[in-house]
This record gives C-alpha cells, sequence and structure tokens, in this order.
C-alpha cells in the first residue's frame, strides 16, 4: 500500500515537472497533470491541495541540495597560495555546475518561475539568491586579509557571481544544449580570479 501511494506521488511529481517546465507554471492545469500521471483528477487532491503546493514539492529537492552545497563551501576563496584558492573555486564550480545540470529541469523551474511568478514562488526564489549571496559574501570577507582575492564590496561581488552562474549555465543548457563540466569551470573559474585577484595567473 506505502509502495503503491510512494509511485502514485511520484508519477505526480515527474508529470508536474515536465509540464512546468514544457509551458509554465501557469499555463499548466491540475487536470493536466493527472492526465499525464495516469490517474484519476481525485487522486491529485489525496497528496496535495493545490497547484501551488505540488511546485513547492517539485523544487523543494533541489532548493534542499543547493542549500546543503552553499552550507558546505567553506574552502571558497581560502587559500595560503593564489594557486590554492584558484583550486579552491574551481572545486566549487565544478560542483556547482554539476547539481544545475543533473538537476535542469527543477532548477530552470525554479529560476524561471521564481523570478515571474509572486507568493511562495518569489520568496523561494529570493531565498536561494539570499543564501547565496550572504555565503559568498561572508567567504570573500573571511578570506579578504589574505591578499590574494580584491574587492571594493563583498556583497556586489557576490550578487554578479549568481548571476554569473544563473545566466551562463542556462545558456549552455537550453541554447547550446551542451555543457561541457569540465570546460566551464575553468573557464568560470580564471574569469572570476581575474576580477577580484591582481595576479596574472600563470598559463595551464
Amino acid at each position: 500500500m506505502i509502495e503503491r501511494q510512494e509511485r502514485t506521488k511520484k508519477q505526480l511529481l515527474n508529470a508536474a515537472i515536465d509540464l512546468f517546465e514544457a509551458v509554465g507554471f501557469q499555463k499548466t492545469r491540475i487536470s493536466d497533470i493527472v492526465a499525464r500521471a495516469g490517474v484519476a483528477q481525485g487522486t491529485f487532491y489525496l497528496y496535495y491541495r493545490s497547484k501551488e503546493e505540488i511546485f513547492l514539492d517539485v523544487i523543494k529537492e533541489f532548493t534542499t541540495l543547493f542549500a546543503s552545497f552553499l552550507e558546505d563551501a567553506s574552502d571558497l576563496f581560502a587559500g595560503d597560495s593564489f594557486d590554492e584558492v584558484r583550486r579552491n573555486v574551481l572545486d566549487f564550480n565544478h560542483r556547482l555546475i554539476e547539481l544545475y545540470t543533473a538537476n535542469g529541469k527543477t532548477a530552470r523551474i525554479l529560476f524561471r518561475e521564481g523570478a515571474s511568478q509572486g507568493g511562495p514562488f518569489k520568496s523561494v526564489f529570493h531565498g536561494i539568491y539570499t543564501q547565496f549571496i550572504e555565503i559568498v559574501r561572508n567567504r570573500l570577507e573571511q578570506n579578504r586579509a589574505t591578499g590574494h582575492v580584491t574587492f571594493e564590496d563583498a556583497e556586489t561581488e557576490a550578487s554578479f557571481l549568481i548571476g554569473l552562474f544563473d545566466r551562463s549555465l542556462f545558456y549552455f543548457m537550453d541554447v547550446k544544449k551542451h555543457v561541457d563540466v569540465e570546460a566551464l569551470s575553468r573557464r568560470m573559474t580564471d574569469f572570476i580570479m581575474g576580477g577580484l585577484s591582481k595576479h596574472i595567473p600563470k598559463s595551464r
């Protein structure tokens, strides 16, 4: 019984993910979700009270993973040398790109719908941005004294970085239809380090 309930809920979630990504939240109807999931209309309400509630459930796993990832980024901008700082930034970029690409559908739904909708969607979207900016700002401030990163305002730099990740990753995912994780993380790292350091990276 429990297995069947979990399977039915998973069918609803997968159907909602596909539809939210394909046509957006506003154009998706509950009738569309149940039709795609292959269940009766009344079954939906055994698991969710509304379309808004299933939307929040759809993005919950990604937001949890994203928050955990940020909390674990204790080495970001840390290091006793420029090269060590760069390695830590490279590792951060690599893991972030992998997180986005492994959860591409839900990441698109969150950032697209969160940016355009109000209510709970915008609050979740703003929460992700705020957490990212706060953690990156703190890491920059913590490592200012090493002299390996230079900046005028840590909060501004952090906001630049989330914009870089957000726009560039979705460009490669949606427009180019291909993400070379190794190459993109390396090039993104060089771009970031070039903006935050007076050092000239050695050719690699």
